[in-house]
């Protein structure tokens, strides 16, 4: 069957640089910045070299296509996906670039530059000689992910919409979207992640999401709760360089100065650099309040805060005249008191050795061990960039009173710091780079110390 898909396929076989064989699916992730270390940061031919041997690892039933893979590349006029938009065609792919637009800045004039990064990307995708399109998902992102993060914040919660983003519409939505309007078999985006599959006819059965090369870039947290089925749809293709590598080939090209200079988004887009609690006071009622100082089991004199649902376990609150830094460790959204204490002792109110999780997304199978005595081991991080600490996860066999899914414990190696309710748990392989997938953390216990 191998031998019949290679001649059916050998029209673009050579220029995909597809192979049939372990190497090819399952590439080690140090193997791709061997390529790199002798290239001349200077040399454009050199790095469009790189970028035509680069490997992008797709199913091997793609190789049935009776044409070259169609693919819709979500374009944000930033580095990442302009140069993925080139990587992908100098590799034979038929790219069409989409622009997705997800926040109306008529009704918000706030701080989203979504314009001017539409004009970014279709002047790149001109230089790129793509077509482009704009997708509105405004009415979408409203109402499968806007409406649930202010319902988490007015519960005490602190939501990451980016996560849900991804889940709800650039992996889904937009997929739909592009195999509707233009028929493409994946789309691709320029986020450090990586996809590997296994071997076989079928092997996209096989997929499994791993970490970026780039450790400090990877950006698999945000990917956690997409669903597997939809990640088989899906090509990151730059997930085997490092963000700096990408930068200094797009500075090799004239016509892509102004993506270079441009930095990279931070934070929550629709947030944009307004305080959070004057972004929120636009959608929810905001109520003054008093913050109790745990270290001296006192109120704060002449200090409030802006409303409780504004502060999260780890923020600083910003308290004047005080004669140290202080952090919250807990926020009572009943009663509108923030709990806060200085920084010399915040590691004795904000450590948690153990806590559960709800809404989990596997991307593959669930493990067999999850449901012994032992549990499963495994590795996580609460937040992107956050420390990875070894855990073990157990069904608890009891169901969530949130949304009736199954309800997990987590139980730490070691102590994290600031483990938020409604923050996502990223789960890795201990050995590998895998991901399994993530869950949405439920209340953790307060830590309190042995002595105290």
């Amino acid at each position: 069957m191998i031998n019949n898909v290679n001649k059916i396929k050998k029209s673009w076989d050579t220029l995909l640089n597809v192979r049939i064989n372990k190497s090819r699916y399952f590439t080690t992730s140090k193997s791709q910045p061997n390529i790199l270390e002798n290239i001349d940061n200077n040399n454009n031919q050199d790095f469009e070299q790189v970028l035509k041997n680069t490997k992008i690892r797709i199913p091997t039933s793609a190789l049935l296509l009776p044409t070259k893979p169609k693919v819709c590349i979500g374009m944000s006029g930033g580095v990442d996906s302009t140069i993925t938009a080139k990587l992908l065609k100098l590799q034979g792919f038929d790219v069409t670039g989409v622009f997705i637009k997800s926040w109306d800045e008529v009704e918000d004039t706030g701080r989203c530059q979504g314009e001017r990064d539409w004009k970014d990307a279709l002047e790149a995708s001109e230089f790129l000689d793509i077509p482009m399109f704009k997708a509105d998902f405004v009415k979408d992102y409203w109402n499968r992910v806007f409406i649930d993060f202010l319902k988490g914040y007015e519960n005490g919660l602190t939501p990451n919409p980016d996560v849900w983003c991804n889940r709800e519409i650039k992996f889904d939505l937009f997929f739909d979207f592009a195999k509707e309007n233009f028929g493409v078999d994946y789309i691709a985006t320029g986020h450090y992640s990586n996809l590997y599959y296994g071997e076989g006819e079928n092997n996209s059965d096989n997929l499994q999401l791993h970490r970026a090369v780039d450790k400090n870039k990877d950006q698999t947290f945000f990917l956690c709760m997409t669903k597997g089925e939809r990640l088989k749809q899906a090509l990151f293709p730059i997930g085997g360089f490092t963000k700096e590598k990408i930068v200094s080939f797009a500075k090799t090209i004239p016509d892509f100065s102004k993506i270079t200079s441009k930095k990279s988004s931070r934070g929550i887009c629709f947030i944009g650099k307004r305080p959070l609690p004057d972004f929120l006071s636009q959608y929810i009622p905001l109520k003054p309040g008093e913050f109790f100082d745990i270290s001296t089991n006192q109120f704060i004199k002449n200090r409030q805060h802006k409303g409780a649902i504004c502060y999260t376990i780890g923020q600083k609150p910003h308290i004047d005249s005080l004669s140290e830094k202080y952090f919250v460790v807990r926020s009572d959204i009943k009663s509108n008191i923030v709990y806060v204490c200085p920084e010399s002792q915040f590691d004795n109110y904000s450590k948690h050795y153990n806590f559960k999780v709800y809404s989990f997304n596997w991307i593959n199978e669930i493990p067999i061990e999850i449901k012994s005595e032992q549990g499963f081991k495994a590795r996580g991080i609460c937040r992107h960039r956050g420390e990875v600490v070894d855990l073990t996860i157990k069904d608890t066999g009891k169901i969530s009173s949130v949304d009736g899914s199954i309800l997990y414990s987590i139980n730490l190696d070691q102590p994290l710091r600031s483990v938020v309710s409604g923050q996502i748990l990223c789960l890795f392989d201990r050995i590998t780079d895998r991901c399994y997938g993530g869950g949405v953390i439920d209340s953790p216990p307060l830590y309190n110390p042995p002595n105290k």
